[in-house]
């Protein structure tokens, strides 16, 4: 798929292949950007010299929702690395105190992939992660566990592990990182969703971590303005002319941002 079609190839396919499980049969290596062994669609800047790397691991079936995305950092200037995911992600229990070698090989294998997907970054250039669901505490227990060098910042997108134990795994982990997290969430008010969000919050209290952010989702459409509004605040991007209150860090009363204008955030 040349440069130049890319984005309308992509368009198609998110037209014609609107299930998950037409898109679990998509044919990824028919892609000019995918990459082997890593597995994984990588999207380079046309730039000269790229601003930064964002490396997004998603849920299952869930790739397609980043696809539309790329097009949008490239013309930032950034690098975009889509990881395709890994059933085993949700079969695995990241929390438990005795994984089997099945699951230790695993997690060597996720490691290597995203060494591999990082290699050809440069190191002198900021990078973001972007993990969605499962691949949250998988991919802090790599960062925690010395495997994978900490990224510059995180981003976590409706991260809602239901087991206790990875609930507070994932809690103390956030709160413990040393780089700034945005914590995104679109579905607020379910049970489980409240419930990690109460844990996080306590964690970071906890740990007075000032750079924990949590955010409710503005919109599907809007999310890469949404994560470029935080990177604003964090100073990697300019303040747009006329920025909303959002762009410059105000917040509600409840303490967590919630933007109602995605601003000019092209």
């Amino acid at each position: 798929m040349a440069r130049t079609g890319w984005r309308a190839g992509i368009l198609i396919l998110l037209s014609l292949l609107g299930g998950s499980a037409a898109w679990a049969r998509l044919d990824w290596t028919a892609f000019e950007q995918y990459r082997s062994p890593s597995a994984l669609l990588y999207f380079e800047t046309p730039r000269p010299r790229a601003e930064g790397s964002l490396l997004i691991w998603p849920e299952l079936s869930q790739p397609h929702l980043w696809l539309a995305m790329a097009e949008y950092w490239q013309r930032k200037g950034w690098d975009f690395i889509l990881l395709l995911p890994d059933a085993s992600q949700q079969a695995f229990d990241p929390a438990t105190e005795a994984p089997s070698p099945v699951q230790r090989q695993w997690l060597v294998r996720q490691g290597e992939r995203l060494q591999d997907a990082l290699a050809d970054t440069d190191p002198e250039r900021r990078l973001l992660v972007l993990v969605q669901g499962s691949a949250a505490l998988w991919y802090q227990q790599l960062v925690d566990g010395g495997t994978l060098s900490t990224p510059d910042a995180l981003v976590v997108f409706d991260a809602h592990p239901r087991p206790s134990a990875q609930q507070r795994m994932l809690a103390i982990s956030l709160a413990r990182s040393p780089y700034p997290v945005l914590d995104i969430d679109s579905r607020p008010r379910e049970p489980l969703s409240r419930l990690n969000q109460q844990r996080r919050r306590q964690q970071s209290e906890q740990q007075e971590k000032a750079d924990y952010q949590m955010e409710l989702l503005t919109g599907h459409a809007l999310l890469e303005r949404q994560i470029a509004g935080w990177l604003v605040r964090l100073g990697w991007l300019p303040l747009p002319p006329g920025a909303p209150d959002y762009l410059k860090g105000k917040r509600n009363e409840a303490g967590i941002s919630r933007p109602t204008d995605p601003g000019p955030g092209r």
